[in-house]
């Protein structure tokens, strides 16, 4: 049996706030020509539904349905004060989608499918609710791509435990490039990929974003148990993100690839 998918982020406020910076001009842009005014939009994964809401305003008065399991964020999409009358927020997974055949025009997904154990899973079923011809857009990171600057040896072991511990959960660092394999396996045609770069300046999201999920790391995930690391070595990867995010010359450069594709 493979693992059980887990979200390795959690859902802290630092990591809420990381999340809450994306928007669909900033992290959908690659899906926006594919979109028009009527069309009927199923997000998956939506998170906080930053992204989301932007997606509703594209397809207006068209429908839009947000899915995610964590009611945390299900909650905060709902009371978005700028939720559009056309956004409908539920709690769902992407392998058993509570919708009939054929439903939606499109589907879109961000920074999802790195945390499934079983991508062409979902993606068969989120095949299942799209109309025949319907397009999908896909968004994942590339962990191997990443660019911490100025190069720091201990905050590239962090980023390093980071991803052994999301790959022991059934995750995938490296999703973004599996995302067209993934795709034409579940039996989508058409298939583009493109990739990109987010240049993040501020580099308190990054930093944060590490430091909130390793520091949790020695009771969740027994990284002392396992060898993967000691309780000084942590120390000093926890100590050096802190360094890092105030250094004026530094920058942090995240990759995400993205595929579309038609049903």
């Amino acid at each position: 049996m493979p693992p059980a998918d887990h979200y390795m982020p959690g859902y802290s406020p630092r990591i809420v706030r990381f999340m809450e910076a994306r928007s669909a001009e900033t992290h959908a842009q690659f899906f926006l020509p594919f979109l028009k005014p009527g069309l009927k939009l199923l997000d998956c994964g939506c998170g906080p539904g930053t992204i989301t809401r932007g997606l509703a305003a594209r397809v207006a008065p068209g429908e839009v349905v947000g899915i995610d399991l964590e009611e945390t964020q299900i909650e905060l999409g709902r009371k978005d004060p700028k939720h559009p009358a056309n956004l409908t927020y539920v709690k769902a997974g992407v392998y058993e989608l509570p919708f009939p055949d054929h439903h939606f025009d499109a589907v879109f997904s961000h920074a999802l499918f790195e945390h499934l154990a079983e991508p062409v899973k979902a993606l068969r079923e989120i095949k299942r609710v799209v109309k025949p011809g319907g397009m999908a857009g896909l968004c994942s990171p590339d962990w191997d791509g990443f660019i911490f600057a100025p190069p720091n040896p201990e905050v590239e072991a962090a980023a390093a435990l980071f991803r052994r511990i999301q790959e022991s959960n059934g995750g995938n660092t490296t999703a973004g490039r599996r995302l067209g394999v993934w795709l034409d396996e579940a039996g989508w045609r058409d298939v583009k990929m493109l990739a990109r770069y987010e240049c993040q300046e501020d580099l308190t999201l990054m930093s944060e974003f590490l430091y909130d999920r390793l520091a949790r790391s020695p009771k969740q995930d027994d990284v002392f148990g396992r060898g993967w690391t000691d309780e000084a070595s942590l120390k000093r990867m926890l100590h050096a993100l802190r360094a890092w995010e105030k250094r004026p010359d530094g920058l942090f450069g995240l990759t995400w690839v993205s595929a579309t594709a038609r049903g």
